[in-house]
């Protein structure tokens, strides 16, 4: 038998009483029971309630309706959901809630449409994983068989409490399906946790529920269309709030067995022979409790990565970002072993050259004409000399990180070795300060060749501040130049300037754009890239057709899958549950997640809301004991899925358990088993 089972109690934290309060002179719990019956292929609708007393007037309800009851647990809700199912002999459970009264029968029934078309091949299949419709018409289908093995595997309260958790966050045991809309619809707001949406669902239902009348989400988006102040009544309220507060009360996860056996000797071998132990400062041992830390990283599938020692870690930092699509993506793989068996480097250009220039021009709102490099400094330094060049001028405004190139990093506290000359062709101004970038122009008049920036960081621009920057530079005759080595194929394929409708004379791209191989690329408007005719900028390796490939792969890859809307929805997942968990733990006037969605950044702060080194290291510490690979970034790969986001979320509760308890005692150093993390850019 298809059965929709609906959880139903009383006793909600949030808004008491919600699952029998009143919707156009109907109990919300009502409206959801009519709309569950409507789905396609439902031939049963059970109520699964508490022995709860004050559960008795959803019993009441239920028997005046006719309704199938079944009362079980109130906490173990796994249970409730497994003994109904069991004794109404339920071969296929929908889940819906009773705090969803737009559910829509239409989207619920694509879900149960693509569960019964498999003939059995699936477990569970679901609109929220990830989301793309608005919260309030989750659907989740599965079999009676999963729904069996969930309720005698499941262990931690949140998975006994949440029902599906265990199935979503073990899909190696499960085979698992996602139905998503075109549209990315999730940041929309239509179920009742919170007084504000009960006020949000009674004026919906006042205006399209007149008469008793159906309606759904193409109904509900026309209105909201027509009435955008709707959305406002309950927008911004996070998502699985009481998901996170269940994880917040678990015991904390313990630390795993491992060792570093091997990373210790190859680091001993490194501090002869490397400086600094690494080719990239983000990468070296000053980023790292040594000590707890792997040293090497060995392999990769996913996103997933095993060290020297074969242990095992979530990898967050992605390479620093190149890793767009996962460690070892198949279509990217293919790509690259065909290309090898044709050649890696030639003595004339490869047809990949061309190939991969077609693609970032249909991409990138700026490109007009593309020139290859291999790292972004290389775009950043070919962008400033062809700025130069095309205006005749030589001084550079910076905002942002821009590589290690002497125009660039003699304004930073690592310009050893950069003369004093170039050092002072270079004036930094701040990020969403206006006045400090006219003060430049004011200083340095008619001499400004342009303006290089990352136009996102981890703060959004306001006010803005992107459009008057352009305006700045026009005024000036100066370039505007977006460094989008990081933000471009993971904002937006486009980068930020697709995102926020701001379009530079020139753009610098590179890490996602190869999934992981070297390559960049400078790109812009034709009469300014055509100066690179002129200017030196040639590389031996700049063709290299290995990276070609793989970038043309990865490019296609991203037009044809929802790569970004993925990144967003599980950079969300991520960032809204680390800040929940720090609330919940009280932590949150020490750590906080900021920046956008797809690339975010964990801060730490002391007692002074200074920066506190000491706590990141503290946290850092733990959760590579519990196998996440934590330096602050969180660069999210089209590979990370929630099973990912649920195991992180559990190790950062752990490790924000600690850090809890060693702020309280005043002891952080003292539990720390190495140096604590340095910073790359040392203070002045």
């Amino acid at each position: 038998m298809i059965a929709v089972v609906v959880q139903a109690r009383m006793s909600s934290t949030r808004l008491p009483g919600k699952t029998l309060m009143e919707i156009a002179g109907e109990p919300m719990l009502g409206h959801v029971l009519r709309r569950a019956r409507r789905i396609p292929h439902v031939e049963q609708v059970i109520v699964a309630t508490t022995q709860n007393p004050a559960d008795t007037p959803i019993l009441q309800f239920a028997r005046e309706n006719q309704l199938p009851i079944y009362v079980g647990s109130e906490q173990d809700v796994l249970d409730r959901y497994y003994q109904a199912a069991k004794h109404f002999g339920v071969s296929v459970v929908v889940r819906v809630t009773p705090d969803c009264p737009l559910l829509d029968p239409e989207i619920a029934g694509r879900v149960l449409g693509k569960f019964l078309g498999a003939n059995g091949g699936l477990d569970y299949v679901s609109n929220i994983q990830p989301p793309t419709y608005p919260d309030g018409l989750d659907t989740e289908v599965f079999s009676f068989d999963a729904l069996e093995r969930a309720w005698r595997g499941a262990t931690a309260s949140s998975d006994r409490e949440h029902v599906t958790t265990y199935i979503r966050n073990n899909p190696g045991e499960f085979r698992l399906e996602n139905v998503r809309d075109e549209r990315d619809l999730a940041a929309l707001r239509w179920t009742v946790d919170e007084s504000c949406d009960l006020e949000f669902v009674r004026a919906v239902y006042s205006r399209l529920g007149k008469g008793g009348q159906s309606f759904g989400l193409s109904d509900v988006l026309q209105l909201l269309g027509q009435e955008p102040r709707l959305a406002e009544m309950n927008k911004g309220i996070m998502r699985n709030k009481g998901y996170y507060r269940s994880l917040a009360s678990e015991s904390p996860l313990p630390q795993r067995p491992g060792n570093l056996d091997r990373s210790r000797v190859l680091m001993a071998k490194a501090k002869l022979l490397i400086p600094s132990c690494s080719q990239t400062f983000s990468k070296g041992p000053t980023q790292f409790v040594q000590g707890v830390a792997p040293t090497f990283l060995v392999r990769g599938q996913g996103s997933h990565v095993w060290d020297a020692d074969e242990n095992e870690y979530i990898d967050y930092p992605m390479a620093l970002g190149p890793v767009i699509l996962g460690h070892g993506y198949p279509a990217v793989n293919e790509a690259v072993k065909r290309q090898l068996e044709e050649g890696i480097s030639f003595s004339l250009p490869h047809p990949l050259e061309v190939e991969v220039a077609e693609l970032l021009v249909e991409a990138i709102p700026c490109a007009e004409m593309v020139r290859f490099g291999k790292n972004g400094s290389d775009a950043t330094g070919g962008a400033v000399r062809v700025a130069r060049a095309f205006t005749g001028r030589e001084m550079i405004a910076c905002c942002g990180y821009h590589g290690w190139q002497d125009w660039y990093i003699g304004t930073t506290t690592r310009n050893k070795g950069v003369p004093q000359a170039v050092r002072d062709l270079t004036v930094p101004f701040e990020y969403n300060n206006l006045e400090s970038l006219e003060r430049v122009f004011i200083a340095h008049p008619g001499r400004v060749a342009a303006v290089v920036m990352e136009p996102v960081g981890v703060v959004e621009p306001r006010d803005g501040f992107l459009e008057k920057v352009q305006e700045v530079c026009l005024r000036a005759g100066a370039l505007l130049v977006f460094d989008e080595v990081v933000t471009g194929f993971r904002l937006a394929v486009g980068g930020a300037q697709e995102l926020y409708g701001v379009v530079p004379d020139l753009a610098c791209f590179g890490k996602a754009m190869a999934n992981g191989f070297p390559l960049s690329a400078v790109v812009g408007r034709r009469e300014v890239m055509e100066f690179f005719d002129e200017v030196f900028f040639s590389f031996t390796f700049g063709g290299e057709a290995l990276s070609l490939a793989a970038a043309k792969a990865t490019l296609l890859e991203m037009r044809s899958r929802p790569v970004i809307q993925h990144l967003w929805q599980i950079g969300s997942a991520l960032k809204d549950g680390y800040n929940a968990l720090a609330r919940e733990v009280g932590v949150d006037r020490y750590t906080e997640c900021i920046g956008l969605p797809p690339r975010t950044a964990v801060v730490f702060r002391d007692e002074n809301r200074q920066e506190s080194l000491l706590y990141k290291s503290l946290f850092q510490q733990e959760c590579l004991k519990r196998g996440i690979l934590f330096s602050g970034g969180q660069n999210i790969c089209y590979s990370h899925n929630q099973a990912d986001v649920a195991l992180t979320l559990r190790v950062y509760r752990a490790a924000m358990a600690i850090l809890a308890e060693a702020i309280e005692r005043g002891d952080a150093e003292r539990r720390l088993e190495g140096k604590p993390v340095e910073p790359v850019f040392r203070r002045a």
